[in-house]
């Protein structure tokens, strides 16, 4: 009998060549916000707060404790990005393309980005409770040590997403199928999903008695 072939999924994509911090040219406020697409800039320490912004379109960038905390953009398109302790809470991205973009150490309490179109992201060490990702595809989305409590993530397409000590706690995965997803590395108390959505998830012995609850079961 012939034996079929396991599908392996691909790991994230990590950034390309990125030029050295201390050799890149310091970009502006003015310079982001005026170009049709900013590359090869580095920024740190600048406020966006609360503003509206058309558009932020680059590739090689560097962010470093840059606030866009309730800042408004009507379209963010980021490639080969690396953003280190950022301020993004509550800020509201419309079509938000991210491709080989890396959040380190920010603060993405609240941030939506509903809609989103992610490839090649990671979360390491951040903060992204309350978070909306709802009707967004994030394929080979990489998590470590993050919190998503809370997080709206309904109506998402997920491929290769890998999750390593990531709080999942009361997020909304309804209508989001898990399958294949490795959700071991996660704590789940009180997630909302349906069965269907949870079909081909990887987890646990401990996290299946606490989602025996979705099949109606009382593990006693």
């Amino acid at each position: 009998m012939a034996v079929r072939a396991v599908k392996v999924e691909r790991e994230r994509i990590a950034l390309r060549s990125m030029p050295v911090w201390d050799e890149t040219e310091v970009g502006d406020a003015a310079y982001l916000l005026e170009s049709r697409f900013a590359e090869e800039r580095r920024f740190a320490d600048l406020d966006f707060a609360g503003r509206r912004v058309g558009s932020m379109s680059g590739g090689q960038l560097y962010f470093d404790r840059v606030s866009f905390a309730g800042c408004e953009a009507g379209s963010v398109k980021w490639n080969d990005v690396r953003l280190v302790g950022c301020d993004l809470s509550n800020a509201r991205f419309r079509h938000f393309e991210a491709t080989r973009v890396e959040f380190v150490r920010c603060k993405m309490v609240g941030m939506n980005a509903v809609g989103c179109r992610w490839q090649d992201v990671l979360l390491e060490e951040c903060d992204a409770s309350l978070i909306q990702l709802s009707d967004g595809r994030l394929e080979r989305l990489e998590a470590r040590g993050t919190q998503l409590r809370e997080a709206a993530m309904n109506s998402v397409t997920l491929k290769g997403v890998r999750l390593y000590d990531v709080s999942l706690r009361e997020v909304d995965f309804a209508e989001t199928s898990l399958n294949g997803a490795d959700l071991r590395g996660c704590e789940l108390e009180g997630i909302t999903l349906k069965v269907e959505d949870l079909r081909g998830a990887i987890v646990s012995a401990p996290q299946a008695m606490e989602l025996a609850r979705f099949l109606g079961l009382v593990v006693r």
